[in-house]
């Protein structure tokens, strides 16, 4: 059965026909796990509607997950988008409601290559060549908080160096308060080396990264 109406999957066949290189999804499930079920057939939906991505349903106790930092923070289910070599797009927690838009933008652009990001971000982060973990606190219904993950997938997308997570709060709940979230989308820089919140242009994003590093 068909998590996805027949509008919704035209849509997103649509949107997904413009992928050019193959990618692979990478899902980690667990016992006791709320979302895993449902996040494992609402991306075996997705992915019957391209021939460009691969499906690999995985437990979190396969050495694959340490590999793949699906097992970072505590719990699932935890995805991750890879091509050749990027590996850093990862998602804690189901990629529903608002952040759906922003996952099927991740597979385009993986798959792509191409981001939004313009040629002035680029430089600027060319100049990073220090390990950086991005980490990007969400909600479901947050309106904000796709653009803010798209924008920190970007920067793993365009630069090695860069890991970015996107962490539903809700789900991850004492991770949440480990980081003191009070609001969404809260971006944190390598743990607490650095940390603010709202949907910031990319410049600005990137300017906030280095101020942490």
């Amino acid at each position: 059965m068909s998590i996805l109406d027949e509008d919704d999957r035209a849509e997103v066949s649509e949107m997904l026909s413009d992928m050019n290189e193959p990618i692979d999804v990478h899902v980690f499930t667990e016992e006791d796990c709320q979302y895993c079920e449902e996040t494992v057939e609402l991306l075996a939906d997705v992915n019957s509607l391209t021939d460009r991505s691969d499906l690999h349903v995985h437990d979190m106790d396969e050495s694959v997950a340490a590999e793949m930092g699906a097992d970072r923070y505590d719990g699932g289910p935890v995805t991750v988008i890879t091509r050749e070599d990027v590996s850093g797009v990862r998602y804690f927690g189901i990629p529903s409601g608002q952040e759906f838009s922003s996952f099927l933008g991740d597979m385009l652009a993986v798959s792509t290559g191409e981001t939004q990001l313009d040629e002035s971000v680029r430089t600027e982060l060319e100049e990073i060549d220090d390990p950086v973990e991005i980490t990007v606190f969400v909600t479901p219904t947050c309106p904000h908080c796709p653009r803010a993950v798209q924008t920190a997938h970007s920067l793993a997308i365009e630069n090695e160096h860069v890991e970015a997570n996107s962490v539903e709060s809700q789900e991850f709940m004492e991770l949440s308060e480990e980081f003191g979230v009070r609001g969404v989308p809260q971006i944190n820089v390598n743990g607490t080396d650095g940390e603010f919140t709202g949907a910031l242009p990319p410049a600005q994003f990137v300017q906030q990264i280095k101020q942490a590093l």
